[in-house]
């Protein structure tokens, strides 16, 4: 993005100034490094006679890009073929009454490898990167924060973070856009609205999208798949970020990262490769400011660690117990939560996870009960599913009988016999005993099941079992995840049969337990609608940014996540989690600011799991939690937008008109001998600023 300026001279008393300053008029100045008095002259009064310079934001650019992009494993492009301007266009938005101009710009970047011993001539291009990125152009870049987004996945692109939440247009994407009537009706277009809440007045934005997603493609040799694991991944949107500073010169802007969902492995991995290198990612600034690695991150309903999901046996699911119970009382089935408001009532479910349920998980435990559990749940799922298409036993035998059906009889046999049976030959008396009474065969399968449980049950349990203590703790699980359960035996519920257990039927919304969409497919579909979304984007490139291509943007593939490398090449360890990353990051650098968001009711990544695992890693009082009202994508709620605007502004402290108030949902995870804490700051009247003790 080319930029012109224009030098006039002035005699200006220097007044502190920050983004929210309302000086959007089209001669705005900013002061000049030779002039700045805090370069030139340290302790110096704060008049002087300086250069100031005129910002004039870039024309208006159509890009008519004739390459053709490819998402497949394999696919590369020739590094001749990638242009690296972009497509501009001007815009301007009324926020909070202010008029503020700013520029659209979309295009290709190529990511290089830094130089390594193997390629000693200098920097391999690795791929080009497509990104949309909104640049106030009425304010200067050296102290303007720009903010890096991408969505999770793996194999998603920006779009749905980037056309949901903060940019300055979005698509209005709320409870009412994803009711049951309109997902029957085939509806595929969003509206839009300008955005209220968009962060630009804040931060210039930068939407992201890995090789293999959006427009981005590796460059030969790489193939898209070569970028398809933690490590190359993380590397590469790395390689990025600095390209994007170098080229448009934001060396001493205070950076930030924000990712949702698989970003809270992406993310921390990311942060740690800036924060490691240091100023030695970046080209000499010009101005002579000194770089910034990075200021900040943001993590929106991230999941931390892929091992502590407790849809794996043996991990416990106390991480999950709060969602459950934020859904249960949503829908009415719970009677725990009285009058109390949601954050207290989340402060008790925390109580209740560390004095109640993990000491009887502790009792109830042991391998082989948890297999044996798993094998029960599973045998239960598809015998309600089968029957439920079934009715009874003798439309079952006519459905194996049948010779239209018979093949799909003997295909769905194998498939359970695969699912639920551990050795190859037990799987083949399955199918014989199903092919022959396929109703009576699961239902014998569940019965022995339930054996196996009773078997697996530890004296211990058994006596828990018949205490007060333990008949109340059974009570207080019913009350409070609205299942009437019989807890001896189930304990612990996933959060794959947790939603069809609370409201038998209803297909409830994996990622938003609030949205009921029975008969309309996978839970996937709360995620809004992928056809919606394919629409918007493909109607925001050119009329948003200029950009034209005849190419399919990759809205998302999720072949990726089945393709993906779990595998780290140095010695940070668990695989499967940035948590050891994000422990570096803070220890390297405490002025980075970090911030989780979470929805009460996302059954994906549970906001109580992000505070376990913050203090399992050693964080707890590093990083706040925020709690709103919504799901995975929590930003679909007006309300919630508007105060985690609020929430990361004060605790990145991104430049602010006088002293920060954060919403007051903003919780600390702390550790103590008793186990993890959270307090919850509900502070409507005092400034949260200066916060010394988070880093």
């Amino acid at each position: 993005m080319k930029y012109w300026i224009v030098l006039v001279s002035a005699s200006l008393l220097l007044a502190a100034c920050d983004g929210d300053s309302g000086n959007t008029n089209a001669d705005s100045t900013f002061v000049t490094p030779e002039a700045d008095p805090q370069i030139n002259a340290p302790g110096s009064p704060g008049t002087a006679s300086i250069t100031t310079v005129a910002l004039v934001p870039p024309e208006d650019h159509v890009l008519e890009d004739k390459n053709v992009y490819s998402a497949a494993a394999d696919a590369s492009l020739p590094l001749a073929t990638v242009d690296e301007t972009p497509a501009v266009k001007n815009h301007q938005i009324m926020i909070n009454g202010k008029l503020v101009r700013y520029t659209a710009a979309a295009g290709h970047l190529i990511a290089y490898a830094r130089k390594v011993p193997e390629h000693p001539a200098g920097n391999v291009a690795q791929a080009s990167i497509f990104y949309m990125a909104y640049t106030r152009e009425d304010l200067p870049k050296e102290n303007r924060p720009v903010t890096f987004f991408w969505n999770g996945g793996p194999g998603y692109s920006s779009a749905f973070l980037h056309l949901g939440s903060w940019a300055p247009k979005r698509l209005k994407t709320g409870a009412s856009d994803v009711a049951q009537e309109r997902l029957k009706s085939g509806a595929k277009a969003f509206s839009w609205v300008d955005n209220a809440e968009t962060l630009l007045d804040k931060t210039d934005l930068v939407f992201v999208d890995p090789p293999g997603t959006g427009l981005s493609q590796a460059i030969a040799p790489y193939r898209n798949s070569d970028f398809w694991g933690m490590e190359a991944d993380a590397q590469v949107n790395q390689d990025f970020v600095v390209r994007f500073v170098n080229r448009y010169l934001r060396q001493s802007s205070p950076k930030y990262l924000y990712g949702e969902s698989y970003d809270g492995i992406r993310l921390p991995i990311v942060a740690n490769l800036l924060v490691a290198a240091g100023s030695g990612n970046f080209a000499p600034d010009k101005t002579g400011r000194k770089p910034v690695a990075l200021s900040g991150l943001v993590l929106g309903s991230p999941v931390l660690n892929l091992g502590t999901n407790c849809q794996t046996a043996d991990i416990s699911c106390a991480g999950y117990l709060p969602s459950y119970a934020m859904a249960a009382d949503y829908h009415g089935m719970s009677t725990r939560r009285g009058t109390a408001t949601a954050l207290e009532y989340i402060e008790t479910l925390r109580t209740f996870v560390t004095e109640k349920y993990n000491p009887a998980r502790k009792i109830w435990y042991t391998p082989m009960l948890t297999r044996a559990k798993a094998a029960y749940a599973e045998a239960n799922r598809q015998y309600d599913r089968l029957t439920g298409i079934w009715q009874n036993p003798a439309s079952a035998r006519e459905w194996v009988l049948n010779v239209d059906t018979k093949q799909n009889a003997s295909s769905n046999a194998t498939e359970l016999a695969n699912l639920l049976v551990a050795t190859p030959a037990e799987r083949g008396r399955f199918v014989e005993a199903f092919m022959a009474d396929p109703f009576d065969t699961l239902k014998q399968f569940v019965a022995n099941a339930k054996q196996e449980i009773e078997r697996a049950l530890t004296p211990a349990w058994w006596d828990y079992a018949q205490t007060p203590a333990g008949l109340s703790f059974f009570k207080d699980m019913t009350s409070i995840t609205g299942l009437d359960a019989d807890w001896l035996y189930e304990f612990e519920v996933s959060p794959v049969q947790f939603p069809n257990k609370l409201v038998p039927g209803s297909n409830l919304g994996f990622f938003d337990a609030r949205a009921n969409i029975s008969n309309l497919g996978s839970p996937a579909a709360a995620l809004y609608t992928g056809a919606g979304f394919a629409d918007a984007i493909n109607t925001a490139l050119p009329e948003m940014f200029n950009y034209h291509n005849a190419s399919l943007y990759m809205l998302r593939d999720d072949s990726i996540r089945g393709s993906w490398k779990f595998e780290r090449e140095h010695k940070l360890q668990p695989f499967r989690t940035g948590l050891p990353d994000l422990v570096a990051t803070l220890k390297n650098d405490p002025g980075v600011r970090t911030l989780a968001l979470h929805g009460y009711y996302d059954l994906l990544t549970p906001f109580h799991q992000t505070e376990l695992d913050l203090a399992g890693a050693g964080l707890a009082g590093n990083v706040p939690v925020a709690l709103y009202e919504g799901g995975h994508m929590f930003f679909d709620d007006d309300k919630a937008r508007t105060q985690a605007k609020k929430d990361a502004r004060c605790v990145l402290r991104w430049p602010a008109r006088g002293r920060c108030q954060a919403a007051g949902r903003i919780t600390l995870v702390v550790r103590l001998d008793r186990g993890v804490r959270a307090l919850t700051l509900s502070l409507p009247r005092r400034p949260l600023l200066p916060m010394s003790g988070w880093s």
